[in-house]
């Protein structure tokens, strides 16, 4: 079991690096209209609180129990 959990863990630790890149692409090739809309960047901190609650998710998968 604690193989598994240390397979989840860094499994989500590299979703979370992947998304981070992700949105890094976005922000990069969007249109410069489209970084005053409040859609956009109200998706962007989305994917942020997102991308930091999988990295705090993944990180707690990989603690060591007491």
């Amino acid at each position: 079991m604690r193989a598994l959990k240390i397979a989840c863990g860094i499994a989500v630790i590299l979703v979370s690096l992947h998304m981070v890149h992700g949105i890094h692409h976005f922000m990069n090739e969007a249109a410069p209209n489209d970084l005053h809309s409040p859609v956009f960047i109200g998706g962007v901190v989305l994917a942020v609180i997102v991308d930091v609650l999988a990295l705090i998710g993944g990180c707690l998968l990989l603690r060591r129990n007491s």
